[in-house]
């Protein structure tokens, strides 16, 4: 937490999906998957559709949410400080890939930009705490995250969920907004660090056991970090793996399993680092938001690193998540 300085605070919040969707049923044969591996994502974990369009491409995703928050946001947007782009993979895109347009035109106009990628699907909500450190009183800052589920190999953990495909935008600064954070903790396991994406490859060898003292060993200290109580949440934004994996660390610490905003699971599958942002718009767009109602983010990306943010409640965003019509008008 930082000092006397002003909270950060998130000012504005976009998220976009492709709008091309697909049916897990649709899935088995394109993501090798046994019969009984489809009832286990469907019946055991509750997946059920997923936003995925192998035809739009990376910088067309993100930037619907980009174009969204600089319509909203014009004063803020033209005066940014900092720009990162978080992702779980090192590349996100195949040979002569565009990740560079993403970030080019921000450098262009002035703006400090970087890429984040080192705490895997935790890297947007760990990005918070790092903007806490970088901006000053009066810098704004934008963080991207979001990318393509490309390839089979990509889609699927095994036994654990399947990808789908989102893209977020999180403005960020000191000035007052919609929501204030208290806090941000992360930690990291590091004897799973090894992670190149190569078939085959033992990086994860052990982590289905080390996974859920992780989770729920994070939400505890971070918790102690915060100096509240788990009584005091409103709700967590998690990342959306599985359900039941949730439910194991809510009994863990002793977490009333209601306050898990878990309802996007089913449509929309696990959207890399995207996931606690879209839980958020959905719990704001569906009332579950109140002022001064406290929430925590969370995530946890291979590799392994654990992440979590405290945020409290100003006015929470409204809006709906955006489609391509919305933005284009």
């Amino acid at each position: 937490m930082r000092g006397e300085s002003p909270m950060l605070n998130i000012l504005d919040l976009a998220v976009a999906f492709p709008d091309r969707t697909e049916k897990l049923a649709s899935l088995s044969a394109e993501l090798a998957l046994s019969r009984n591996q489809m009832r286990m994502y469907d019946r055991f974990f509750g997946f059920d559709a997923f936003h995925c369009d192998h035809d739009e491409p990376l910088d067309a995703l993100l930037s619907r949410v980009i174009d969204a928050i600089r319509k909203r946001n014009p004063g803020y947007f033209d005066t940014l400080d900092h720009v990162a782009y978080c992702h779980t993979l090192p590349s996100t895109t195949v040979l002569n890939g565009r990740t560079g347009a993403i970030l080019a035109p921000f450098a262009e106009r002035g703006a400090e930009v970087f890429s984040a990628t080192m705490n895997h699907c935790a890297t947007g909500v760990g990005m918070l705490g790092v903007f806490d450190q970088l901006l000053g009183d009066g810098e704004v800052g934008l963080i991207l995250i979001g990318e393509k589920a490309f390839h089979p190999a990509m889609r699927v953990i095994e036994n654990t969920t399947i990808m789908g495909e989102a893209a977020a935008a999180v403005l960020v600064g000191r000035e007052p907004g919609a929501y204030s954070m208290v806090g941000s903790f992360t930690r990291h396991a590091t004897s799973f660090w090894r992670n190149t994406g190569l078939r085959g490859e033992n990086y994860l060898e052990g982590f289905e056991a080390a996974y859920l003292e992780l989770a729920s060993g994070t939400l505890r200290d971070a918790m102690t970090r915060f100096g509240r109580d788990l009584d005091a949440l409103r709700w967590i934004m998690p990342h959306n793996v599985n359900a039941p994996s949730w439910y194991q660390i809510a009994e863990r610490v002793g977490l009333d399993p209601r306050k898990l905003q878990l309802a996007t699971i089913g449509c929309y599958g696990h959207c890399f680092g995207a996931d606690p942002f879209i839980n958020l718009c959905h719990g704001a767009h569906t009332g579950a938001l109140r002022p001064d109602d406290e929430i925590m983010l969370f995530s946890v990306g291979l590799g392994a690193s654990a992440s979590c943010a405290l945020l409290q409640v100003s006015a929470p965003i409204t809006r709906p998540i955006q489609s391509e019509q919305e933005i284009s008008q």
